[in-house]
């Protein structure tokens, strides 16, 4: 009984291998089912990871006014009329540590006129870990310092995350965790 249970199985599954023997023969049809297979599963990872974020549907984006790291204060409305990246960060974040190089090659691909670039900086014990992380990084854009009033209105979870804001002040965009260059210059 048990070995018929067994032959009935094998030959289930004999037909969908079969297929999938002849679907890795032919190299640009695999290669096509491949790109897709990972294109699945990227956006699904970035859906999961987003999944708290606030929308991107056109909603206006929470207002701040917060000080920066030289002394400065900024407001989100200071830059209305230009597309606006505000990126969240933790100095002990690696992945944060891997992409801050992508945010100074999108400050010099990109005028400063075209658009405004935040990092804001939460989840840090003083102020001294948040200046050696823009020294590490050479940063080029303004480091603010958020507080949890920031943490509560754009729903921050995890690090890094980002949201991009229209010239109009609506959300455009928005994610969690690595961007490569190419990514942030997309979206923005």
């Amino acid at each position: 009984m048990a070995a018929m249970n067994i032959s009935r199985t094998a030959a289930l599954w004999r037909g969908p291998v079969n297929a999938w023997r002849a679907l890795r023969r032919r190299y640009w049809l695999a290669l096509a089912f491949d790109v897709a297979v990972l294109l699945l599963l990227f956006w699904g990872v970035n859906a999961w990871q987003s999944r708290h974020l606030l929308p991107s549907d056109g909603q206006l984006a929470p207002p701040f006014h917060l000080a920066a790291l030289d002394g400065a204060v900024h407001d989100l409305e200071e830059n209305r009329g230009k597309t606006r990246l505000v990126y969240f960060f933790a100095p002990w974040c690696h992945v944060c540590n891997l992409s801050a190089h992508n945010i100074n090659a999108l400050r010099r691909a990109r005028r400063e006129d075209e658009l405004a670039i935040y990092m804001v900086a939460l989840s840090y014990a003083d102020l001294e870990e948040v200046q050696a992380f823009q020294r590490r990084h050479d940063l080029k854009v303004p480091i603010l310092l958020g507080d949890r009033q920031v943490i509560r209105d754009y729903r921050i979870r995890a690090f890094p995350t980002y949201y991009v804001i229209n010239p109009n002040g609506t959300l455009k965009s928005r994610a969690v965790g690595y961007s490569t260059e190419f990514g942030l210059r997309w979206r923005t």
